[in-house]
């Protein structure tokens, strides 16, 4: 019964609705521009696709460690360096297969009634159906017009209390394309240090589409 009643409070994937509807039409013969995923226009590069055959054709398709490919961790942990001069041990890093489990998992871990979490809106909509699913309550913050869809530190802030648990950004986001210089960051970073009781959730995976040779913040 309890379960039943968790799976009411969870929303559903309204992109792939759109996806759906949008094959629908292509298959009449209507040409279609995909607009309601988040991805590129361009195909897999080949160095990927060779390297994903060559595994298959060397054996690498059994069982892994659950946290990932002990390489593949150590391969991040190096990328992080590179980008953000910042040491993360291999151990600390989990491969996901998509970002759906990682919000999954982390709102789960936090999640629960009495619990507050704030997040963005508009923002990726599974972040408040899982919020939703655990019980928790959702605190949205508004991402404005006048602001040019970009979030507002000091509202983030002043929606915190001593129920908050979990705060969600979304940099670049995801779907108004809004991106929030490192300033601003470093504002509600130094704001944040004033709540330790607060997890802070960073979804930076549109953070390699930085155009104007902006920096990409980060809460590393």
């Amino acid at each position: 019964m309890k379960l039943a009643k968790n799976l009411e409070r969870l929303g559903t994937e309204t992109a792939f609705s759109v996806l759906a509807e949008a094959k629908k039409l292509e298959a009449q013969g209507k040409e279609m521009i995909h607009l309601g995923l988040g991805q590129p226009d361009f195909k897999t590069p080949q160095h990927i696709m060779d390297a994903a055959k060559k595994a298959i054709d060397d054996g690498h398709h059994g069982y892994v460690l659950a946290n990932g490919i002990t390489e593949c961790r150590q391969a991040v942990s190096r990328k992080i360096k590179s980008l953000y001069k910042k040491d993360v041990d291999p151990e600390r890093i989990m491969i996901m297969p998509g970002g759906k489990p990682t919000m999954y998992y982390a709102i789960q871990m936090i999640g629960e009634p009495g619990a507050e979490i704030v997040h963005p809106t508009p923002g990726f909509p599974i972040y408040e159906s899982m919020i939703n699913y655990t019980g928790a309550k959702a605190v949205p913050y508004d991402l404005t017009k006048e602001k040019d869809l970009k979030f507002d530190p000091e509202k983030i802030l002043s929606s915190i209390t001593e129920k908050t648990r979990l705060v969600i950004l979304i940099n670049p986001n995801n779907p108004t394309g809004s991106f929030v210089e490192k300033p601003a960051i470093d504002f509600l970073a130094e704001g944040l240090k004033k709540h330790p009781h607060v997890y802070i959730l960073s979804d930076e995976i549109y953070s390699r589409q930085i155009f104007d040779g902006k920096e990409m913040p980060t809460f590393f």
